[in-house]
């Protein structure tokens, strides 16, 4: 008897189906006894440039608070001839400071440390055996910024406003000190939109695109924004921070180190150089 071409057809039809799922079990089946390395992420938190030194020399290391910069000053360092002559590159980094471990001091992980002595001293009492300032950064002002009229220092002024700070809880500029401004001013924290961020940049930017009504910072917000801005002090008289340097470090480098950061503060902050031969470095 001929089988009808129809049944034929629906024949083939689910013996091709049957085929196809026994063929997406057994898949499934493998891929489960499989071991999926994930993929390995650069990190977005580092910069890294070459001197064009001996390759079997080390790299010079720093760990700061703020990426604002961080590769102009990574790209003086390498083109120090000081420090071509002693490390094959310079790498930067930045994190908050309640990232920096006691472990990372005590090993001597950088070479250069952006923090404060309390800090450090809170982390490893000793931290002086390991660590000593290279530059002092003081007498720093902070200001609250608004893109509108100048900034009260009144509950009923902040009442309202949206208050950009910055996610670390040893910041002087961008948490301590506004924050220490809200409460004199008598603001309850918990009624009013205080907003923060992981990041100075991504804070900045926030105000800039109108998305924050208030900042706080030093001088160079108004130079690096380029938008009309009011101000009102917070404080005259700052301590912006200390660049340590290790102890066991190789000391001709001094002079290029503190060169590459006063490029960066020349604008908005007074550096005292507290090294040994400081008065020695060519202006």
């Amino acid at each position: 008897m001929t089988t009808p071409l129809f049944l034929a057809r629906r024949r083939i039809y689910f013996t091709a189906l049957g085929l196809l799922l026994a063929a997406g079990v057994a898949l499934c089946i493998w891929s489960a006894g499989q071991r999926v390395t994930p993929p390995v992420l650069g990190d977005y938190h580092l910069y890294q440039c070459d001197t064009g030194g001996a390759a079997g020399s080390p790299v010079f290391k720093l760990q700061l608070v703020t990426s604002v910069r961080a590769r102009e000053i990574a790209e003086r360092l390498c083109a120090a001839p000081s420090v071509q002559r002693i490390y094959r590159g310079v790498q930067v980094s930045w994190k908050p400071r309640a990232l920096l471990t006691a472990e990372e001091i005590l090993s001597e992980e950088y070479d250069l440390i952006w923090s404060r002595s309390h800090s450090m001293a809170g982390l490893v009492p000793e931290y002086g055996d390991y660590y000593e300032p290279l530059l002092h950064y003081d007498h720093y002002r902070v200001y609250w910024y608004s893109r509108g009229g100048a900034p009260q220092l009144t509950a009923d002024y902040f009442h309202g406003k949206r208050v950009g700070l910055l996610n670390d809880k040893l910041s002087h500029t961008l948490y301590l000190l506004p924050l220490a401004s809200l409460k004199e001013a008598g603001v309850n924290f918990s009624e009013e939109n205080l907003r923060y961020f992981d990041d100075a940049v991504s804070l900045y930017q926030a105000f800039a695109r109108d998305e924050l009504d208030l900042v706080s910072g030093g001088d160079y917000v108004r130079t690096d924004l380029d938008i009309p801005l009011s101000r009102t002090l917070i404080s005259g008289d700052a301590n912006a921070a200390t660049l340590f340097v290790r102890k066991t470090r190789a000391g001709a480098t001094d002079c290029a180190v503190a060169e590459a950061f006063d490029g960066l503060a020349d604008a908005y902050l007074r550096g005292r150089r507290v090294f040994a031969g400081a008065e020695h470095c060519v202006p």
